[in-house]
């Protein structure tokens, strides 16, 4: 009796939610700090990337996959010079070892140090949860349904400003992306930040996920990976987490009309990502847009600052 006692409990113990679990820890092993990405993968499997800065330029970098334990989750490496052993069971807290030394780490949200940055003085404020007079929608208003802190949705169709541009200008962006476990590749929180000149800053949940060339969040689509990323990269953000793109477009002008390429610098959450790129298609007068690609990606705070073109 005592035996099926045990086994109805292990059945009913519940999953911890994978919004709960997944996300960026930071902890210490033998006095070394280090940061855990933990990604939620579907159907109760997870991954965790472990980076740990050596000293003298060397990172350490461990992988390893997970999978729910009753009201656990419980990651193990297959293989390699040290055994790893890390189990999450509540509270935001990782617990484990590694070679047989301890540690801990705790769930933690980095905020970007741009996150709630106000329009400056003579920016067009595209969006700001309240006028919606300098955009475009695919739909009504009404159907927007703006949260609380201002933010819309991007659903059955692209949201465009009304003004175009053909000048240099600053551009503050903030975004948010949906938790799709599921979800591989392109279809993990996608949409677009699109310029005038008709190239694309990838918005995606890059958390952890790797995909092609140009393709991950902050990438120039297709065609140029940001220049911090990898499936360890610190500028992206777990989904559900607000994060930030404040970019610099340049264009060139000769007798008062566009010529040549723009140039494009991107901060990510505050880390350099692009320096003065090369955009793939040449300047020309166009809005800017953010892309509906099927996936309920948020946005909020989005302005513009014309700036003096060379």
């Amino acid at each position: 009796m005592r035996v099926l006692i045990a086994a109805v409990a292990a059945l009913t113990l519940a999953a911890p939610p994978e919004a709960e679990v997944q996300g960026l820890y930071e902890g210490s092993l033998k006095d070394v700090k280090f940061e855990a990405r933990v990604i939620a993968m579907g159907k109760e499997a997870y991954k965790i990337y472990l980076r740990q800065n050596l000293g003298d330029g060397k990172v350490g970098k461990v992988e390893l996959d997970g999978k729910v334990d009753g009201d656990a989750v419980t990651f193990k490496n297959k293989g390699g010079d040290v055994e790893w052993s890390v189990s999450y069971a509540g509270a935001g807290t990782l617990k484990g070892t590694a070679g047989g030394a301890a540690f801990e780490a705790k769930r933690v949200e980095r905020k970007s140090p741009t996150m709630g940055k106000k329009p400056p003085q003579g920016a067009i404020v595209l969006l700001d949860g309240k006028n919606f007079d300098n955009i475009s929608p695919s739909k009504s208003v009404e159907e927007w349904k703006p949260a609380e802190d201002g933010s819309i949705g991007i659903t059955k169709g692209d949201v465009r400003s009304k003004q175009q541009f053909d000048g240099s200008f600053d551009y503050h962006v903030e975004f948010m992306c949906p938790l799709v476990p599921a979800g591989r590749g392109q279809g993990r929180g996608n949409s677009g930040c699109y310029l005038p000149n008709g190239d694309e800053v990838q918005v995606l949940d890059s958390f952890g996920m790797d995909t092609y060339k140009g393709g991950g969040c902050g990438g120039l689509y297709n065609y140029k990976d940001p220049d911090v990323f990898d499936v360890f990269s610190l500028a992206s953000l777990p989904p559900l987490e607000w994060q930030t793109y404040d970019m610099e477009y340049r264009v060139e002008k000769a007798d008062g009309k566009l010529t040549g390429k723009p140039k494009l610098t991107v901060y990510h959450n505050g880390i350099k990502i692009h320096d003065n790129a090369e955009l793939k298609f040449p300047a020309k007068k166009g809005d800017v847009h953010w892309q509906d690609h099927g996936n309920p990606v948020r946005y909020r705070n989005i302005w513009i600052l014309p700036v003096e073109s060379k």
